[in-house]
């Protein structure tokens, strides 16, 4: 059985968009789409402030950004130490035939350690490559219409 938008909803609308609640919100308050509250608050004049949710949304981008080149900045120095340390003098430990604990220093890093290292390195430059395109060159609000970006 389908539901029907009664008197009771439309004054619930009302009063949750006087009290400057989101369209969105209402709708999961009230248990409608988006679309019906939508369509319900133009039949009753009532519109929905797009401004605020503008500056919300160019507000969020900036958070976004920041954080991403806080990301892109810890990846570079992650990139740097693994690079290090595959350059680096490298303690090689492990066990003798009668049990005991040997270590020995070698100047570089066996093979296999070289190969991880700059594997880890060459992973953390590719996720700052990653996040480094996903960084937008023009702030939200002069972007094109249409256009969108993270």
């Amino acid at each position: 059985m389908a539901r029907t938008f009664s008197r009771e909803d439309e004054d619930t609308l009302r009063q949750l968009h006087a009290d400057g609640v989101s369209r969105n919100e209402i709708a999961r308050q009230m248990e409608w789409s988006v679309g019906t509250i939508t369509n319900h608050a133009q039949r009753l004049g009532l519109s929905f402030d797009r401004e605020a949710t503008r500056a919300a949304t160019d507000a969020r981008q900036v958070d976004l950004t920041a954080r991403r080149q806080v990301i892109q900045a810890e990846l570079l120095e992650l990139v740097q130490e693994q690079m290090e340390r595959a350059r680096g003098r490298y303690l090689l430990t492990g066990m003798t035939q009668t049990g005991e604990i040997a270590a020995q220093w070698l100047d570089l890093p066996p093979a296999k350690e070289t190969k991880d290292l700059t594997s880890a390195a060459m992973s953390a430059l590719a996720r700052f490559d990653q996040k480094a395109k996903e960084t937008p060159e023009t702030p939200v609000g002069s972007r094109p219409a249409g256009s969108c970006g993270t």
